[in-house]
């Protein structure tokens, strides 16, 4: 039977691949998830309860990117801009324990992010949608209350107040910390977030940790490799590319904006085979940190 359909298939130019990656049902009942060392519990139509049951080690470099940065700064603290239900900071304490100020503007996944952070200590959680700047907008939203994904449209059906990071951090009194590792997920808006937190960048000069995902960017009009390329003035020197499983694809130095356009019109493509990319650009003061890093994750390829 098995061969007769797959005869069928393959008569019309077909043919069917097995790709290690189980049917796996969306549910209204919440769930938990291991996530690192801790269980994480998420709505049940999140999809990253499958990811990481399939991936145990998905975003596991950025708790070693973590740990890898408080061996240099024992006293630094994370930022966490689209924090979701709290996996990150899962991933990150499973690492090394430090503190995390954690963002997170959509309703249903800052209820699970206030009931999942009780297991952790040092984590302080802000409320807020962030932008480019402060401003309230239309906006339609897809994927609400699980991955919600900000489209900016005048007819949009709901508004949406927008602070900027660099806002927030003062407001919430967190000026005065060791701001080290800025961490950016937020379905496309990375860069727009990016370019509100010019102070904190300026003043602190965290490692850079992103998500680029063209596809999403591509919707709200947002090209992005712009405000990559503008870090070289702010100092930043090597960049580092993951796929979206966490795998190391490329490092290069700012200055090699060739290679930095190649692999940015490379995911913009509809050719391209990666979902979206991971970034992890490095200050100029943290040179030798970086290549210590860069090091340790060639190991896992």
């Amino acid at each position: 039977m098995k061969k007769m359909i797959l005869d069928l298939f393959n008569r019309f130019g077909y043919d069917i691949v097995k790709t290690g990656i189980p049917y796996m049902p969306k549910t209204k009942k919440d769930s938990s998830v291991l996530v690192g060392k801790y269980p994480i519990v998420m709505p049940g139509n999140n999809l990253q309860l499958g990811n990481y049951k399939i991936y145990p080690e998905l975003n596991s470099q950025l708790g070693r990117l973590a740990a890898v940065m408080f061996k240099k700064y024992p006293g630094m603290t994370v930022i966490d801009v689209g924090a979701n239900v709290g996996d990150t900071i899962a991933v990150l304490k499973s690492a090394i324990d430090l503190p995390v100020i954690a963002v997170e503007g959509d309703d249903v996944c800052f209820g699970f992010l206030q009931k999942n952070i009780q297991q952790f200590q040092n984590v302080s959680i802000i409320k807020s949608y962030l932008g480019e700047k402060s401003q309230s907008i239309n906006v339609n939203l897809q994927h609400a209350g699980w991955n919600t994904t900000i489209i900016p449209e005048e007819t949009g059906n709901r508004q949406i107040i927008f602070n900027t990071l660099d806002e927030i951090i003062t407001s919430g009194g967190f000026a005065k910390r060791q701001l080290k590792l800025l961490k950016v997920d937020v379905e496309g808006f990375d860069t727009i977030v990016l370019r509100g937190a010019t102070e904190v960048i300026l003043l602190h000069k965290p490692v850079l940790f992103f998500e680029y995902n063209r596809k999403n960017m591509k919707v709200i009009n947002e090209d992005g490799l712009s405000t990559i390329l503008s870090f070289e003035k702010f100092g930043y020197n090597k960049i580092i590319f993951f796929d979206h499983k966490g795998n190391l694809v490329l490092a290069t130095d700012m200055q090699n904006t060739e290679v930095i356009i190649y692999m940015h019109n490379y995911i913009s493509s509809e050719k391209n085979l990666l979902a979206y990319y991971d970034i992890c650009i490095f200050h100029k003061a943290d040179t030798e940190t970086a290549a210590a890093f860069l090091s340790q994750e060639s190991k896992y390829l």
